[in-house]
């Protein structure tokens, strides 16, 4: 069994909150994190949920402004002590940049024959692709977060879609279509939307099962434990 792993993010020990009057905020200026996070918004108030309890509002909402609530991104941040610290909030940071991530597709209903090596969807989406069980890879805040590996030129855009067994309740199939594309193996990061496709589990922890054909046309089951929200 492989189990997914959240994200945590990285506290810095130390810092002096300077007077409201003078500053919004005191910028700790040393700690500089990655994360993946989803953006959202809640009484004019711009944050960052880096994980499923924080709550990160943003104290320059200008690196946001393009990016529409409900959106997956990965981003650069570093902490800050804010005086004026919404009250839903639990911290601040300043982002130095975001980037929205690649949105699979969904379907809700597959009949198990298929997904094969041979057949995928009338076939265009057979390629392999190998998942990796890193931060990246979370099922945290409604979101599937994938970090994967594949061969990929940089010249065609590759899709992923996720497949709901009829035969499974627990078990999800993910399927890569390269349109033909061939290249050097590297990563990239897709995310799915499963906050409302999701079973509901009653308050019990489950086992949920995504499958795929890796690299070496293998099938693979990755596990993880769920329970629907309360």
């Amino acid at each position: 069994m492989v189990v997914l792993v959240f994200l945590s993010a990285c506290m810095v020990d130390k810092a002096e909150t300077l007077p409201a009057e003078d500053w919004s905020y005191a910028d700790y200026g040393t700690q500089h994190d990655l994360a993946i996070g989803t953006v959202r918004s809640q009484d004019g108030v711009r944050f960052i949920r880096l994980d499923e309890k924080s709550c990160s509002q943003v104290m320059n909402p200008q690196e946001i402004a393009g990016i529409p609530d409900g959106t997956r991104v990965f981003l650069q941040y570093r902490y800050v002590v804010a005086a004026n610290l919404a009250d839903f909030c639990t911290e601040a940071i300043l982002v130095e940049w975001a980037s929205p991530l690649d949105v699979g597709d969904w379907s809700l209903l597959c009949f198990e024959e298929c997904f094969s090596l041979e057949s995928v969807d009338a076939g265009n989406y057979s390629d392999p692709v190998d998942i990796i069980t890193d931060w990246m890879t979370s099922l945290e805040d409604g979101f599937l977060t994938l970090h994967y590996m594949i061969p990929q030129s940089g010249n065609k855009k590759h899709h992923f879609a996720l497949y709901h067994s009829m035969y499974e309740k627990y078990t999800y199939y993910l399927v890569h279509n390269a349109d033909g594309d061939k290249g050097t193996v590297s990563d990239g990061i897709v995310c799915f939307n499963v906050s409302n496709l999701l079973p509901d589990t009653d308050g019990e922890t489950v086992k949920l099962s995504l499958v795929y054909i890796d690299l070496n046309n293998t099938e693979k089951r990755l596990t993880v434990d769920y329970c629907s929200p309360k």
